[in-house]
């Protein structure tokens, strides 16, 4: 769960994040995500498999996140 947890804290504030390392956050979660054996809990698998990785992030914090429609959220 740590390693999931740096993704999304890489993912969620890239301008913080070293060169490179915003792609292989991304493409370790799209592993874990493709993985059967990651055990994932279903509410963290459909943020994830969606690309709400702000929303996982606040889940895996213990947070409520803020319900939207995941990937299609519309900004004003």
């Amino acid at each position: 769960m740590n390693v999931m947890k740096n993704c999304l804290k890489i993912i969620t504030n890239p301008k913080t994040a070293a060169s490179g390392s915003l792609s292989k956050a991304l493409s370790t979660l799209d592993e874990i995500v493709a993985s059967p054996s990651s055990n994932l809990h279903p509410r963290l698998k459909h943020f994830l498999r969606n690309r709400s990785y702000e929303k996982a992030l606040v889940w895996i914090e213990g947070g409520q996140p803020e319900k939207g429609t995941c990937g299609n959220e519309q900004k004003s």
